[in-house]
This record gives C-alpha cells, structure tokens and sequence, in this order.
C-alpha cells in the first residue's frame, strides 16, 4: 500500500495560476499574507513536458527547511511513488480539507528549482522552484462542492510543519481518516463502474448498452474531477469574453464555472463541458441540469450559457435553444454563441 504524504497549502479553486488569472489564493501563511501570492498557485497547471509540479511553504524565518524523506521510506535526495494528498482550509466554514493530489508522486527533501519555466503561466508568476512532481495524468483537484473531507486537529495531525505522513501504527482515528483519503482517491480516479460487460467485445450497432457505455464515458472523463483540458476550455473563453469586453468574469462563482454580464444578455452563468462529437449531446444535457440547478440561487433571472469543446449538430443546438439556453463551441481563435430567438 503506498505511503500517504499530506500537504498543507492556501487556497484556491483551480490552482491555474495568480495573474491574469481570477482564481485567488486565500490563507496559506504569512507569505501569501503579505505577498497575496505564493508558490502553490500553479500546483495543477499541466506543463507541456507531461507534468505538474508542486510547492509547499519550507521556508520558515531565513531558514529554507529540509523535507525529512528518510522518516517515510528510503530515500536520499527524494522519495518516489507515494500519493501526495493536497489539504487546504476552507475559509469558509474553516477547517482543513483535502482539495487534490498526486498520485505515484515524487518529493524531494530540498527544494528544486527550475532550469526554465515550465509554462507560460510559471512564468507569469515568477514561480522557480517545486518541492513534489508527477505526471500530470496523475493529478486530479476536486471540485469546491468535493471538498468535504476534513482533517482532524490536535496532537498526531498535520500541525505547524506544512508536511506529515503518519507513523507506524497510526491510532484508530488517523487509520479511519487514511482510509477515507485511499477512499476518496479510488472513488474520484477509477470513475464509475456501472452497467453490463461488453458482449466479449462484440457490440451491435444498435446494441441497447452502446448509448449508456457513451454517457458513462463522457460521466469518466469529464465530470469525476476538474481535468486539464475543461481549465483550458473555460480559460479560452474567458480570453475570448475579454475581448469582447464582457463585464465582472469571474471564474468558480458559488460552483457556477464561469459568470459574466453583458450588455444585451444581462447576468449570464456559465457551465463548461469539455467533450468530443460522441458525447457532446450528454455534456449538453448534463449541464442543462446544472445551470437549472444554479439559476435557483441567484435572486435575478440569469441567461444560461453551455460551452461545448466540439460544434454540436443542429439537433443537439436545438436541445440546448429550444430550452432557453445558449450555446457556444470554439471555431479556430474564437467561439460561435447561439442564443434562443425570442
């Protein structure tokens, strides 16, 4: 069973980055207290070399402290494939929670720095250096409404040291938390298990399971975590309502993916569906019922936007307009939005 090693950083809804980005960092320590930054921002930014690259606060004082690898397993200058499991406070309702995490991870006892910056966005916040890495395959950050579990406080837990992995044997209450934790991540990364074995691989065309194997795979890819390519979706948009100078964007507004005004539409609330042309009729349906969902919030009567990653057929637009809700694709460098005519 791999070692769990926990993290305690500040907090964010995607950790895609600080500048030019809408998503803040909140708590965290003294750094981003005074910095309004810190080197966990771009924790789940996938580079273009295929991975991610992690940070903890080390620095303590003047002193850049060494992570003591050697307590969790053998290990010299790191320690590889344990599951670094991100925790985060809530600011909220408080407490801390698991927000993320890296599978099959490598940490590292000093800090590491790069030789250039992974990506523009690293670059962007001046961001040189990581203490843990892993492919990015290998990271899933769960969604605001997914982070519910929290971490007891007291004495055996994650304290003023911003790293811990509990000692052999752990006391019944650590077991029941690493438990839940090894829960958590098998739930969230083996997806759903759902519906008959495919026929010793032999499928009709107009075999009853076929639609339901679709929906099930759209539902793995795309809805179990926030995946790379649904940031970038979203963020692709959110350059593209800049320069048509949308109102107040703001990204991960009460659960809502993306809010903005306009000037003819009014408050509009956003949902992004990354999908391919096999699922885009079931990322259209399943947003509907979101955007349904989040509309009951808002004291207003908002304009409700779905952003699919491909072009939808007519029937599938039609699915979207004939219920009241716009409907948007990207077309090279910018994205076609369909409104219901009145």
């Amino acid at each position: 069973m791999k070692r769990l090693v926990f993290c305690n950083i500040g907090w964010m809804n995607r950790y895609r980055g600080n500048k030019g980005q809408p998503d803040k960092i909140v708590g965290g320590g003294s750094h981003v207290d005074e910095h309004e930054t810190g080197g966990e921002v771009c924790n789940f930014v996938a580079c273009e070399n295929g991975f991610v690259y992690g940070y903890v606060e080390s620095i303590k004082g003047e002193i850049d402290r060494q992570i003591r690898i050697e307590k969790w397993g053998d290990g010299d200058e790191y320690l590889s494939g344990i599951d670094l499991v991100w925790m985060a406070t809530y600011p909220d309702e408080k407490g801390r929670r698991v927000i993320g995490w890296y599978q099959n991870a490598t940490i590292f006892r000093e800090r590491q720095h790069f030789e250039s910056p992974p990506s523009k966005q690293h670059k962007r916040d001046s961001l040189d250096g990581y203490r843990v890495r892993a492919l990015a395959e290998d990271a899933h950050i769960l969604a605001i409404e997914g982070r519910t579990l929290i971490m007891p406080q007291g004495k055996g837990w994650l304290g003023m040291t911003p790293w811990w992995s509990p000692s052999e044997p752990a006391g019944p209450e650590v077991q029941e938390f690493l438990e839940a934790t090894r829960q958590l991540i098998a739930q969230e990364t083996d997806g759903l298990h759902i519906g008959s074995p495919r026929n010793n691989g032999k499928r009709g065309k107009y075999s009853p399971d076929t639609a339901k194997d679709s929906y099930i795979r759209y539902i793995e890819e795309n809805e179990i975590y926030i995946a790379p390519k649904h940031n970038q979706l979203q963020e692709k948009f959110e350059k593209f309502l800049t320069s048509h100078k949308a109102k107040d964007v703001t990204a991960n507004w009460n659960n809502v993916d993306l809010q903005y005004r306009d000037a003819q539409r009014g408050n509009v609330l956003v949902e992004v569906k990354p999908c391919d042309n096999a699922s885009v009729r079931y990322a259209i349906r399943t947003a509907i019922g979101q955007l349904l969902d989040y509309r009951q919030r808002v004291d207003d009567e908002p304009s409700l936007l779905i952003i699919t990653g491909v072009k939808p057929s007519e029937e599938d637009q039609l699915l979207a307009t004939s219920n009241g809700f716009g409907i948007a694709y990207p077309v090279k460098k910018t994205f076609e939005v369909i409104w219901p005519t009145q």
